[in-house]
């Protein structure tokens, strides 16, 4: 396993709710990149509008509060950080995600105040991008 996919085990979120598949780069503090790609049948598509399967928007921004999640764990693993989505801010969807589309995750430190985080973050499928905005994660503490 790469050394960059063990952060992701290091999310308190587990399947089905683990919405990375991979961690394409990693600046402690500063900004992480990583991918996922919903293959069809998966939970997020049951009873979400029938016939006209799309990646639900909120499921989107949990893949981004996860991957800002890794922005804040050292490369080692050697400390750990729990904390919660506390705002979403001037956060745009542009386009549709469909099955099997593979989505390109970023999220970029822009500042920390107190035991909170705010994250520049962008969802891009094919280099087009699907949604952008701010994500804030608040209420951090060591885990």
């Amino acid at each position: 396993m790469d050394p960059l996919d063990r952060l992701i085990d290091l999310l308190p979120q587990k399947p089905p709710f683990l919405f990375l598949d991979e961690i394409l780069e990693h600046e402690p503090l500063r900004r992480a990149v990583g991918a996922k790609t919903f293959k069809e049948g998966h939970a997020v598509f049951e009873n979400h509008l029938p016939g006209e399967p799309v990646v639900p928007g909120v499921i989107l921004i949990e893949a981004l509060g996860q991957l800002a999640g890794i922005v804040l764990v050292p490369l080692d693993g050697s400390i750990t950080v729990r904390g919660y989505l506390a705002a979403v801010n001037d956060l745009r969807f542009r386009r549709l995600v469909r099955p099997g589309e593979r989505i390109l995750l970023s999220a970029d430190l822009d500042r920390r105040f107190g035991s909170a985080a705010r994250f520049a973050v962008l969802a891009s499928v094919g280099g087009e991008e699907a949604a952008a905005g701010w994500l804030t994660i608040g209420g951090m503490t060591r885990a």
